[in-house]
């Protein structure tokens, strides 16, 4: 079972407010709690879209690898133990490529994303062409004419590329979590003082959700009571919400929960597969959620 953070997908929110976050999972919330509001209140309209670029390329990729996993898991499984492969499928490192450094090319809002920032791009020139030459080789059967030959050539080379991607991909996908988690807590304690309690609800709503998938760490034990517990707190908050505006995101909540409480009870790779890919629609509906309609 792989950890959330390489699956779950983003929220991106209007950036017409100056303080208006950006939703991205992957990491706990509780190592940022206490830079929270110098975070965001420095930030320009032009700051907060230039983020949302790394969360729109950051959660489009998650979102193609969690949909595809039944075929890129087991792909990548099969070349790094040498077996023979008839169709091959690889993550969209492509279009993560193209979306980064179009990202890169319009600024880095944090300069600790620079670095891994660059590491992943550095990477990706390297397995793109790869992954590409691969998914030619076996759309096009070729391995039939040289019986495996430029599978033996390219495909220790491709794992190789694959895990120092993963390597160097999960280093900027941490960094952009944390800032992004920073706008959100700051985002949450604006709409509480100004008095909206639906929009801040449903803030509140996200964040736990996020922050209990976030604690389904890869090999660690999880309370399944006190997520259950949780699970049914964040459900208190979100039958709070009087708008009507929200019907849609919390019938997508209802159902994430149900799949969430599904996988706590046979933690399994397709229940897991079913939980985050239920959570991913939600965060779709979160996306199409006009939050400054909650309060009217």
């Amino acid at each position: 079972m792989k950890p959330l953070v390489k699956k779950m997908l983003t929220v991106v929110l209007c950036a017409s407010t100056l303080t208006a976050p950006l939703f991205l999972t992957g990491c706990s919330v509780s190592k940022v709690a206490n830079s929270v509001q110098q975070g965001v209140q420095k930030k320009s309209q032009d700051d907060v879209k230039v983020f949302n670029n790394y969360i729109k390329a950051v959660g489009d990729f998650n979102s193609h690898t969690v949909r595809f996993g039944y075929a890129i898991g087991p792909d990548i499984q099969k070349l790094r133990e040498g077996q023979h492969l008839t169709s091959f499928m690889a993550p969209h490192f492509d279009s993560l490529q193209e979306k980064l450094q179009a990202a890169k090319d319009a600024g880095v809002p944090y300069d600790d994303m620079k670095e891994p920032l660059d590491k992943v791009l550095a990477v990706l020139k390297d397995i793109v062409p790869v992954a590409s030459e691969l998914d030619t080789y076996y759309e096009t059967n070729s391995y039939q004419a040289d019986n495996y030959a430029k599978e033996q050539q390219l495909g220790p080379k491709y794992v190789q590329l694959y895990d120092q991607f993963y390597a160097a991909y999960n280093q900027l996908d941490a960094v952009i979590h944390k800032h992004n988690t920073e706008n959100q807590q700051a985002h949450l304690k604006e709409l509480k003082e100004s008095g909206k309690k639906n929009a801040a609800a449903a803030q509140e709503v996200h964040l736990r959700l996020t922050a209990l998938l976030d604690g389904f760490e890869e090999g660690k034990q999880i309370d399944v009571n006190a997520a259950n517990q949780e699970l049914q707190g964040i459900m208190d908050v979100s039958n709070s919400i009087t708008s009507s505006e929200y019907n849609s995101t919390k019938n997508s909540l209802n159902t994430a929960i149900g799949r969430i409480r599904t996988f706590l009870g046979d933690q399994t790779n397709d229940h897991y597969n079913d939980m985050v890919e239920s959570y991913n629609r939600f965060i779709g509906s979160m996306n199409r959620l006009d939050m400054n309609k909650l309060d009217k």
